[in-house]
């Protein structure tokens, strides 16, 4: 059985586990070659676990493929981290979880993996909505978008959603997935933000079986994250082959903000460059003290690309990449240890990407954000957490590029 199934199904929670939400879960899979025989429920009680104890066991390739995929779900909120996320967007519901011992209602046992188990069967609803908000906080590398304007308002009428959910699915079912496809979409502030529940490809996997070698097919669920700040009309999309990204953005504007064509421009994706630590030289010091919250920021890593005096059809050639790292100071300082030599522009170098180290302040201890630049369309770090603040200091420094709307450009 996979490693996360095993953390989960495990024989301390199989010896504690509330076999009526057990059943059910077994309950809702389809007739099929797999299936579980439902007579071990009706065994007293400590046989119905050692039964149960048995069947986890084995191979997951022994079980059905419903319930495998059940059981990952599941154990993706079953830890204490998935418990809270849980219990906030209950909370955000105004839902009140509870759970019936033997006929009087109580609240839920504590532990995270029944929790989680409970919620998947008698809260659907809260359960999506939680495992919406950890793929936000677990996606980190977005792809953005620069739409024409600003302050382009999104239409979050229903029938605006359930198209562009239409659309997706069909473009998923296009790529050889599937047509299976949830979007959950949440506000915060003036970013709204969607993700996008879809299946992976089909994976195909040789095992034994009882009548000898078998082939199994099952898919898995992926996540896609859409972000779009209305101030400035950009849009981040987040877990998603590149290949897709640039029509799912289109069906965002078709059906979201009733603009076709809004991310389709040619410097749609230009927005971040490192062209003034190049005209600085490696002396750049990033620049904070607009910011009293953050204690300091250090580049932690630094490359560079060196670049062929000639381009092919208009485009740079690179003949080698160095990487240079310092966890305890400054990779650019790093760099002049060792080189006084490096110089930019066409036929020198170039910087591919930056790597930077933000403290802020906390109440008792720093809190240190990682964040990767790599031009043009590339901010990682996680956007759960200072974004705002983060963004503010890239801009600052100079690393995002400016750009004008469409009625000051076309006037210009």
């Amino acid at each position: 059985m996979a490693g996360d199934l095993k953390k989960f199904v495990n024989p301390k929670f199989l010896r504690t586990v509330n076999l009526s939400l057990f059943r059910e879960l077994f309950e809702r899979q389809p007739p099929g070659p797999k299936q579980p025989d439902m007579a071990l429920f009706e065994l007293p009680d400590p046989e119905a676990r050692a039964a149960l104890a048995q069947l986890f066991e084995g191979p997951e390739e022994a079980l059905p493929d419903g319930l495998v995929a059940d059981l990952h779900n599941i154990a993706e909120l079953g830890t204490e981290a998935g418990m809270v996320l849980i219990q906030e967007r209950a909370a955000h519901r105004k839902v009140t979880i509870t759970f019936d011992h033997g006929g009087e209602p109580d609240t839920v046992p504590l532990d995270p993996k029944h929790f989680a188990l409970l919620v998947y069967l008698r809260y659907p609803a809260v359960f999506d909505a939680a495992s919406d908000l950890a793929a936000l906080q677990a996606r980190s590398s977005f792809a953005e978008y620069v739409g024409h304007d600003e302050n382009v308002e999104a239409q979050q009428d229903q029938t605006s959603k359930d198209a562009f959910e239409a659309a997706a699915g069909e473009m998923f079912k296009r790529d050889h997935r599937s047509a299976h496809c949830r979007v959950g979409w949440y506000e915060d502030g003036d970013t709204l933000r969607a993700v996008v529940t879809h299946d992976a490809p089909v994976s195909v996997l040789p095992v034994v079986g009882d009548k000898g070698e078998e082939v199994i097919r099952f898919r898995r669920l992926e996540y896609a994250v859409l972000s779009y700040q209305v101030s400035t009309g950009r849009l981040g999309i987040a877990g998603l082959r590149k290949g897709l990204r640039a029509e799912l953005a289109e069906f965002f504007a078709v059906h979201i903000l009733r603009r076709p064509g809004f991310f389709a421009g040619e410097d749609c994706q230009h927005l971040y460059s490192l062209e003034r630590i190049e005209r600085t030289g490696l002396g750049f010091k990033v620049e904070h003290a607009f910011d009293p919250g953050i204690q300091r920021v250090e580049i932690i890593e630094i490359q560079l690309d060196r670049l062929d005096a000639e381009a092919r059809e208009g485009e740079v050639i690179v003949q080698a990449t160095h990487l240079t790292r310092s966890f305890s100071g400054s990779a650019l300082m790093r760099v002049l240890q060792h080189t006084d030599r490096v110089a930019f522009g066409t036929g020198r170098y170039r910087i591919g990407h930056v790597v930077l180290r933000i403290h802020f302040m906390g109440r008792k201890r720093a809190t240190s954000v990682t964040v990767k630049i790599k031009p043009p369309s590339l901010a990682v770090f996680k956007r759960h957490r200072f974004e705002a603040r983060v963004m503010e200091l890239l801009r600052r420094n100079g690393f995002c590029l400016d750009r004008q709307p469409a009625d000051v450009a076309a006037a210009a």
